[in-house]
């Protein structure tokens, strides 16, 4: 059974034609790494189970995801192990094992639809910390590294869009916040400048985005003072410096990066969910996945900041300064929800690994491609469940009826992958 999961993994994930600028972070270098580890090693064992959970997700089978679960719980002491015995040169080993069991931490999140707890990152980030001086750098190094930092980033666009719900007096006392925060590393960022990187609109957007590790520092430091009135220009400052280096970012990507409307739109897809008749195309998957973070990046930023009008109002007498920020939060939510077709077309259920079933919307500059109609139904409610969760979990003012979409949305998702129809139902 390892033989026939493992490579339907890789195949339908890491094999299949991207945007020459898109890389797949740590999972690019697991093919070479999983072939020249042991069977029984700390590092198979930890591919086998995200493995088996992902064709599960895809299948329907609970066979296979009891399989994945038993994996994930034989990874856990081998890893342990190799910890204990303290050999540097297995740390990009270590750190890929490690990583692997914070996607399926993650996984397993998305089944129950709570937030991941990150135990596994916290523990990437705490070996960084007492091993990086002592590893030699090396290619697979800085792509594991460049993968925490990119999921340190957004771990905290999660934290962040939960923790702004929160009232003032209860981030002094940390009450009503069961998913605690991962730490940043002691060296920030983790990756190389971005003059050793190729010319990539990936890893710029992760290098503008990982700003928000400091200002997150900088604005809960702020609400924990008595008065937090005092600090509240500073940080609107920083908050529209980043807001400003995002929007610049959005306006350097290359022009196939840019969405475009949908020219037609099966009926199909209209029914399964298309909100105000909006629906963008992208090239993949990978970019409009991408497009998704910088949004919820950017609303995140647009809260800080309207927190910071609230407590400081002399900064805002008229209210305009408020009523733009909230209106660049309903523009990201509109386009964040204009992308959802595009991931999921018409699909509203498990296709378990047959292609050809489910119908896309396109525009003529925005074919649908083989690699999407293979890869979107496996994946595309993957890609779609953060940007959706975190519509869910702040107060964004939206209207009922799109808060309704979006819960409807969720409930699709959650249809699609672990086979709960009853969800649609509620949708």
């Amino acid at each position: 059974m390892e033989d026939t999961v493992v490579p339907l993994f890789f195949n339908s994930y890491l094999y299949l034609p991207k945007d020459p600028h898109i890389q797949n972070g740590y999972m690019e270098i697991l093919p070479s790494l999983y072939s020249n580890a042991e069977t029984d090693s700390y590092l198979s064992i930890s591919t086998l189970a995200v493995a088996f959970f992902s064709v599960a997700a895809w299948t329907g089978s609970e066979h296979l995801l009891r399989t994945s679960e038993r994996y994930f719980t034989r990874a856990l002491p081998k890893i342990r192990d190799a910890l204990q015995r303290n050999e540097d040169g297995e740390l990009d080993s270590i750190l890929t094992a490690i990583l692997l069991l914070s996607t399926y931490e993650e996984f397993v999140a998305i089944k129950h639809w709570e937030l991941p707890l990150k135990a596994h990152l916290r523990g990437a980030i705490a070996l960084i910390n007492s091993r990086r001086e002592k590893s030699l750098p090396s290619s697979p190094s800085s792509t594991i590294y460049n993968a925490v930092e990119s999921q340190i980033v957004r771990h905290i666009v999660q934290y962040l869009f939960a923790r702004l719900q929160l009232t003032i007096e209860q981030i002094k006392t940390t009450r009503g916040l069961d998913n605690p925060m991962v730490p940043a590393p002691k060296l920030w960022p983790l990756s190389p400048s971005q003059s050793d990187f190729p010319s990539s609109p990936r890893l710029l957007f992760q290098s503008t985005a990982s700003q928000l590790v400091n200002l997150r520092h900088s604005w809960e430091k702020m609400m924990t003072q008595p008065d937090p009135t005092a600090h509240a220009t500073t940080i609107l400052n920083k908050a529209a410096a980043i807001d400003n280096n995002l929007v610049s970012w959005s306006h350097r990507v290359p022009q196939h990066w840019v969405p475009v409307a949908a020219s037609l739109i099966p009926q199909s897809v209209r029914n399964a969910g298309i909100y105000r008749n909006r629906c963008d195309c992208y090239s993949d998957m990978w970019i409009a996945a991408t497009w998704n973070n910088y949004r919820d990046c950017r609303i995140l930023v647009q809260n800080i900041k309207l927190s910071c009008l609230h407590i400081q109002s002399s900064h805002d007498p008229d209210g305009q300064s408020t009523q733009a920020v909230n209106a660049t939060i309903h523009k990201l939510a509109d386009d964040i929800c204009a992308s959802v077709p595009f991931f999921l077309g018409n699909q509203m259920e498990s296709v378990r690994m047959r292609p050809g079933l489910v119908d896309y919307p396109f525009a003529e500059t925005r074919p649908v491609t083989l690699t999407h109609k293979q890869a979107a139904p496996l994946m595309g409610a993957w890609f779609l469940f953060a940007a959706l969760r975190n519509l869910q979990n702040l107060d964004l003012g939206l209207p009922v009826e799109q808060q309704k979409w979006v819960q409807g949305q969720v409930n699709r998702v959650l249809a699609i992958y672990f086979q709960r129809p009853e969800m649609l139902l509620k949708g």
